[in-house]
């Protein structure tokens, strides 16, 4: 069992995962997801994604704090976070059977997630390498399972 996720790469945060005790696999920001099966995967999507993104530019932000979900999740916060929700408001106006977050929530947060509940120590280890810098040059489409995370199709963002 599985989902596709519609996501931002954050690459500049494998370079220090040895550095951190949880570490998250594939770090990203999510821009829409869970979105589809991958059986639903196919070349009108993958063009329909490409046509929505082709008029967005690249964009440089920072994780600059660190937050917690009512007490659960621990998430690094993107700034600034504007360019993720208009990438979502995008997205899910295209997409309307795909609310994000599931419709589970009624703002997006855009956010990278790192782990569950960590204990302050390891928040206190996370707080010492921030800001990280970074730059939304792609969007990928991704496939996420209990076992597996592949990059179906890459969206470059326009620079320049």
């Amino acid at each position: 069992m599985g989902h596709t996720v519609i996501q931002v790469p954050v690459p500049a945060l494998e370079s220090i995962a040895a550095r951190l005790e949880v570490a998250p696999v594939c770090p990203h920001v999510t821009v829409l997801g869970p979105f589809v099966d991958r059986s639903e995967v196919d070349e009108a999507l993958v063009g329909t994604i490409r046509e929505l993104l082709a008029p967005v530019r690249a964009f440089g932000f920072s994780l600059s704090a660190v937050g917690r979900f009512g007490g659960g999740p621990t998430y690094l916060v993107p700034d600034p976070a504007e360019p993720f929700i208009r990438l979502t408001e995008i997205l899910a106006a295209a997409f309307p059977q795909w609310p994000p977050y599931g419709g589970v929530f009624d703002q997006v947060v855009p956010h990278l997630s790192i782990g569950d509940a960590l204990p302050e120590t390891d928040v206190a280890i996370l707080k010492e390498l921030l800001p990280i810098g970074a730059t939304a040059d792609e969007v990928t489409l991704t496939w996420w399972s209990k076992d597996s995370v592949e990059v179906l199709e890459r969206y470059p963002l326009r620079t320049g």
